[in-house]
């Protein structure tokens, strides 16, 4: 009788986890894939988890839906649970699970630093606006972050700050764009707004109607958005002009600084040469006084000439 009440008891509490942990809906049957997407495109957007349905999942076996929830949800929201999971992992009965092993990684690298870098960046201008295009990415030619949160905006006057926290191929990235703009801008009237997954878009409205020669403050060279070339074709045109025409200014002080450097390098050396010259003179004169002191000399100076 106890061990039917006791088994009774298991299946409600059972019950209830399923429930509380939204796999009511799903059977013994039914694939894995399906109970991930379901928890990716819903429940991580729409419902607070507790830490014990992880548990819970991954006790029932569902490793991929374990390690994407530890990722889309307990991560991205900065959801401290590394100790408890940590130990709940030593167990060997799961840490022999591809995917366990990869959850297990990542929590122990939760307790280190989170690798920071900058994502990749473009910019175009008119002359009301500057627009920056920012992919979520650590290089430009790697894919976008498509699970990246953003959780730092802050447009101001004479900078922009964005952050941003993702995970690409199981590993935590934090992506920081800091700069100090080229001139002012307008905050009350600029704003930002996320495009594709993995990217955001920025418009700042110029406080002056100007073409900036650089997006950046420091002479820093961040690559321009030619996309958008044709939407703003005439001021665009003209940065074009204004960029050659930099370029061209550039080139000519690069040579005049290489003709200023080649100068002071010959009269460096000429200078080490009358040095030298100076120096043996008088170490000829030193020679030939000594040489004239008795006991000084064993062989005459003048015999050594």
């Amino acid at each position: 009788m106890l061990f039917l009440t006791f088994l009774i008891s298991v299946s409600v509490a059972s019950q209830d986890l399923l429930k509380k942990c939204y796999l009511e809906q799903f059977t013994i049957g039914d694939p894995e894939v399906k109970i991930q997407i379901y928890f990716e495109d819903h429940v991580v957007k729409n419902h607070q988890i507790e830490y014990e349905c992880l548990e819970f999942i991954i006790s029932r076996g569902y490793y991929k839906v374990a390690l994407s929830l530890y990722e889309n949800y307990f991560l991205l929201n900065h959801i401290d649970i590394t100790d408890r999971i940590v130990a709940f992992l030593k167990n060997d009965k799961y840490l022999s699970q591809r995917e366990m092993q990869t959850l297990f990684k990542l929590a122990m690298a939760q307790s280190n630093q989170v690798q920071v870098v900058q994502p990749v960046v473009q910019w175009a201008q008119s002359k009301n606006a500057t627009f920056i295009n920012i992919k979520f990415s650590h290089r430009q030619d790697a894919p976008a972050c498509l699970n990246a949160k953003l959780e730092v905006v802050e447009i101001k006057s004479d900078s922009l700050l964005i952050e941003a926290f993702g995970i690409v191929s199981h590993i935590p990235f934090k992506y920081r764009y800091a700069i100090k703009l080229y001139k002012l801008i307008d905050p009350a009237t600029s704003y930002e707004k996320v495009e594709s997954v993995g990217t955001m878009y920025v418009n700042l409205t110029k406080v002056e109607p100007v073409l900036w020669l650089r997006l950046t403050e420091e002479d820093y060279k961040t690559p321009i958005w030619w996309d958008l070339k044709d939407n703003y074709r005439k001021d665009m045109e003209e940065f074009t002009q204004m960029l050659e025409k930099e370029s061209e200014r550039k080139e000519k002080n690069a040579d005049k600084q290489a003709k200023k450097n080649q100068k002071k390098r010959d009269q460096d050396k000429q200078k080490q040469t009358t040095l030298k010259a100076q120096e043996a003179k008088r170490q000829l004169e030193y020679e030939h006084n000594q040489c004239y002191k008795p006991g000084k000399c064993e062989i005459g100076w003048y015999q050594r000439q």
